[in-house]
């Protein structure tokens, strides 16, 4: 599958967004190297969607990883694209990754539950849970429903590299690209203190896991090979990978309320220990978080 042969519908309402003729300045060295890394994420999650029949978990996984990589591409060049096409990127991306959240669910949830220490108390409600989750895994698992689905986020991300190309000025350079990172490290930093404030909001701690993920992608990517902010970003994904873990649990506690689960004795307990342990470990995170995000470490990355 290659971009080239896919077709899209516009996402933003209203007339399309039509770049500018081109210079005939050669592009810098920034500005070939951000495209290329943004038309590699994109080429990537098409080959993974072609996967999806043979590996669907791990087809559905690479395929929403590699559209988060060039959201945040997009995210760290934010400043330098124009507004109209930079809302086009924004959407049509955002929406894929929305479109197929619900079946990164029905794969994660699962082996969340499995995680959990084995309590003989809850064993009973446990296994209940466990065989709802597996069948709606293979509901979701069916090999049209699936690969159809990823067809069609296939098709409307396919067409994004050019337009990407378009879009972002041919003289941005590396300093610009810094910036770009140092203000996705300002809005984690504000989403992550938001979360602390409100630790029970899943909303909240959801934006600030969002945030934490965007940042360590862009960094991963823009950064110096060696540099403070490449290294600090394997920290800022891991604690956005364990603020996902608390997410999970979470969902975990609301299926189990919504499927019934929760009327008895073991699936009031387990559903108490979900809740447990989301609240000790964010409480945790949070913090770590914020110390991360303090605003000497990132001056020291951006140095």
């Amino acid at each position: 599958m290659h971009r080239s042969g896919c077709a899209a519908v516009p996402v933003v309402e209203g007339t399309p967004f039509v770049a500018a003729p081109p210079s005939a300045r050669p592009p810098s060295a920034t500005w070939r190297r951000v495209t290329t890394l943004f038309a590699a994420a994109i080429d990537s999650a098409l080959e993974a969607a072609t996967r999806v029949e043979r590996d669907p978990q791990e087809a559905l996984h690479s395929f929403r990883r590699q559209v988060r990589r060039a959201r945040a591409l997009v995210a760290a060049c934010h400043d330098q694209l124009p507004a109209a096409g930079r809302l086009e990127l924004h959407w049509t991306l955002r929406r894929v990754t929305r479109a197929t959240g619900a079946m990164r669910d029905h794969d994660a949830l699962p082996e969340a539950l499995a995680k959990l220490p084995f309590d003989e108390k809850t064993a009973e409600a446990r296994a209940h849970l466990e065989s709802r989750l597996v069948q709606s895994r293979l509901r979701s698992r069916s090999p049209l429903k699936r690969a159809r689905r990823l067809a069609v986020a296939a098709a409307k991300v396919g067409r994004l590299p050019a337009l990407f190309e378009s879009l972002l000025p041919i003289t941005v350079d590396a300093a610009a690209l810094s910036e770009g990172w140092r203000r996705l490290a300002t809005r984690a930093r504000k989403a992550v203190r938001a979360a602390r404030a409100q630790s029970d909001d899943t909303a909240a701690v959801h934006e600030a896991r969002k945030r934490l993920r965007t940042l360590a992608n862009a960094m991963e990517q823009l950064a110096p090979d060696g540099s403070r902010a490449a290294k600090r970003a394997p920290r800022y994904a891991r604690l956005a990978s364990k603020f996902g873990a608390t997410l999970d649990d979470e969902r975990l506690a609301r299926h189990a309320r919504r499927t019934g689960l929760a009327d008895g004795a073991a699936g009031q307990r387990l559903v108490a220990r979900l809740e447990r342990r989301v609240a000790s470990r964010r409480e945790r995170l949070l913090l770590d978080a914020r110390r991360a995000l303090s605003r000497r470490r990132i001056k020291s990355a951006a140095g």
